[in-house]
């Protein structure tokens, strides 16, 4: 059966024995492992757990079942914790869907699964298991989703602030709470003791303020700046800047990029709706006004800041493989980014 974020949420108030296999998957890392957490919280608070991976699934499809159905020594409760790329474990969940008995509850991650997978096929149609899938969140959503953090560390954040921090995370949730960590530490916030969250501490803590050095080279490629690129690309070798880290900085900045997007809606004039947001303080960081301009002239239509975030996600996927380094992957992609803006803007 599909299921969502707000069935996981329900278990703790009411547990569902009936089913004895969860899959999560989808394009959200941090959101995945939320849900993982939240079903695994579900459980008993001594069960036992057991790690299997998807190379041992693929070598032993019964393994699954087995341990789903046998007891521990003590007869105390027990759960199954599975790490999958997805199709390499099909025979095995299938072998799970069929068992005569299942005590034992599962809960896969499948990094590689999508809703046309046979595996995730297979779960949304059994009546015993449920399959939850994930999606980046978009600049409100991950805003919202900042303000619940921070509610629960006892920050007060405004929608404004809450879409700038958004901004900082690149849709990640796992970012989003070390932000908000460091906030309530630095504001000595609690939720006993809420304190409001104000410009000047986001400023100090911004999520990138080490990667200062990488701001330049992002805002030569979104801008389509190809005069100014090369120049960045060769100081970037001689510095060493790290190149995965370089399209983090990059997905934070499009996340920005797609809220500022959403608020300038059709303005006609580009130039002055910048100029007019960075002297209400409203668009700051990332860049001059002269960059901001050229990058919402070039991405600030939704398809076009949704492939935007998609080409840097496959990127960053890509060069965690590549071999022997991900720098000449990374530089032919800005080159290829820089010259769809320079068309766009």
């Amino acid at each position: 059966m599909k299921g969502d974020v707000g069935a996981i949420q329900a278990l703790r108030r009411k547990p569902r024995p009936d089913i004895r296999l969860y899959l999560i998957f989808g394009t959200d890392d941090g959101g995945n492992a939320a849900l993982m957490a939240d079903i695994i919280a579900s459980f008993p608070k001594d069960a036992e757990r057991t790690d299997i991976d998807g190379h041992q699934l693929a070598k032993a499809p019964s393994l699954l079942a087995a341990e789903a159905a046998s007891l521990s020594l003590f007869g105390d409760a027990r759960y199954i914790r599975v790490h999958t790329s997805g199709e390499e474990s099909l025979a095995a969940v299938e072998a799970l869907l069929a068992a005569d008995k299942a005590v034992n509850p599962v809960v896969m991650l499948a990094s590689s699964v999508t809703d046309k997978s046979r595996v995730a096929k297979a779960v949304l149609a059994a009546p015993n298991a449920m399959a939850v899938q994930t999606k980046i969140p978009g600049p409100d959503d991950m805003a919202r989703i900042v303000t619940e953090l921070g509610r629960a560390a006892g920050l007060t954040i405004e929608a404004e602030l809450a879409h700038v921090i958004a901004g900082f995370t690149a849709g990640d949730r796992r970012l989003a709470a070390q932000e908000i960590e460091k906030l309530s530490l630095y504001l000595d916030a609690s939720p006993d003791e809420p304190k409001p969250v104000t410009r000047e501490a986001v400023a100090a803590l911004r999520a990138d303020a080490e990667d200062d050095a990488m701001q330049p080279i992002i805002n030569a490629a979104l801008s389509g700046d190809l005069r100014r690129l090369p120049e960045e690309l060769k100081r970037m070798r001689e510095q060493a800047v790290s190149e995965v880290g370089l399209v983090i900085v990059m997905q934070r900045q499009v996340m920005q990029l797609a809220g500022h997007a959403q608020r300038m809606g059709n303005a006609r004039d580009v130039s002055a709706w910048v100029r007019q947001e960075m002297q209400s303080r409203r668009l700051w960081g990332g860049g001059n006004a002269n960059d901001w301009t050229r990058q919402l002239r070039a991405w600030g239509r939704p398809q076009a800041v949704a492939r935007l975030s998609e080409r840097l996600l496959a990127l960053q996927q890509a060069m965690m493989k590549a071999s022997p380094g991900p720098a000449l992957l990374l530089e032919q992609e800005l080159l290829e980014i820089a010259r769809v803006a320079a068309r766009a803007s």
